[in-house]
């Protein structure tokens, strides 16, 4: 009684310190990046989504350096599916965004279904090795590429960097730097509680570690996309939701599994296969193919989004249940 409790208590508290850890992170991130005048849509996709795709990145990898590489599997496919069914699925319903820049959204979100595909061709005999995450690794190459030449792209579009800036005030930068570090710090204790206590809880529960991974720990390591997606829209950033959303997945592929696959090799189960994967290229195809065509996202297709991502924890129960 009380030790179940405990793991319980134990997998909550890490929860807590990988979310709030999150937030705290990536509030000092976006702070460092407006000060230095990078470009809200480049902050969005390359800065923010580095940011909140940090949590993901400490709990695969210590998920493989435990011995749990079917949780570092789990969350990173878990978070894709999270982060457009209910982070953009509830965020986009709230307030429909309008795509000012078509091209890089079709290309950014060409390389995140390219990526998922690639992913899929790379599981497809049961194993994410070494030598499959080396073709992980370049898509995180590519991403960062196209990001830094959109980068210049935008610079020289727009006035020059140094306009309007205004030194920050000593305590300003304090407490950023304060709060950045306390950020990186609460995310890695959190992510030693949330394998720990997650694969104990599986054990617990009598399910596989990797549902644990796709439902609760996704949830948990995908809040930061959702806090930085809500704040974004409540101050009128909507690109930077979106842009957030899309980079973060694609680095969930490329970055986290990448990194993990070269620690410990990921064993791929059936229901991966057959639901995990399908179930996250159905979430990207649903944001892309309609926002491409109207160049705006909708209410009915934030709806079908979420929709979709509620059934997807229906089927997982049903599975297991």
């Amino acid at each position: 009684m009380y030790h179940t409790l405990f793991i319980i208590i134990m997998f909550a508290i890490g929860l807590f310190l990988v979310a709030k850890g999150g937030d705290w992170f990536v509030e000092a991130s976006v702070w460092i990046a407006r000060v230095t005048g990078i470009p809200e849509l480049i902050i969005g996709a390359t800065i923010v989504s580095l940011a909140t795709t940090l949590p993901e990145l400490f709990v695969s990898t210590i998920a493989s350096i435990e011995g749990h590489p079917e949780m570092a599997l789990g969350n990173a496919v878990g978070s894709t599916i999270c982060n457009i069914g209910l982070v953009l699925g509830i965020t986009t319903f709230l307030s429909p965004s309008k795509i000012t820049n078509p091209r890089v959204f079709v290309v950014k979100g060409i390389i995140m279904i390219s990526g998922l595909l690639m992913l899929y061709v790379l599981a497809y005999d049961g194993t994410i090795g070494k030598p499959d995450s080396f073709m992980l690794l370049l898509l995180l190459v590519v991403f960062m590429a196209f990001n830094i030449s959109a980068a210049y792209y935008k610079k020289s579009k727009t006035r020059n960097r140094s306009e309007g800036y205004k030194k920050p005030a000593l305590n300003e930068v304090l407490v950023n730097l304060l709060q950045f570090g306390v950020g990186i710090g609460s995310i890695i204790i959190g992510a030693d509680l949330l394998v720990g206590y997650g694969a104990s809880l599986a054990a617990l529960l009598g399910i596989p570690k990797s549902i644990i991974s796709l439902t609760l720990i996704a949830l948990g390591t995908s809040l930061p996309e959702l806090i930085t997606s809500v704040s974004a829209l409540i101050k009128g950033h909507k690109l930077m939701a979106i842009g957030n959303v899309i980079g973060a997945n694609i680095l969930n592929i490329s970055m986290v599994l990448g990194i993990s696959a070269q620690i410990a090799d990921i064993p791929i189960e059936l229901r991966t296969k057959i639901i995990d994967l399908p179930t996250s290229l159905l979430m990207m195809l649903l944001l892309v193919l309609p926002s491409m065509k109207r160049n705006r996202t909708t209410k009915v297709q934030s709806a079908e989004m979420l929709f979709l991502y509620i059934v997807y924890l229906v089927v997982l129960a049903l599975v297991y249940i």
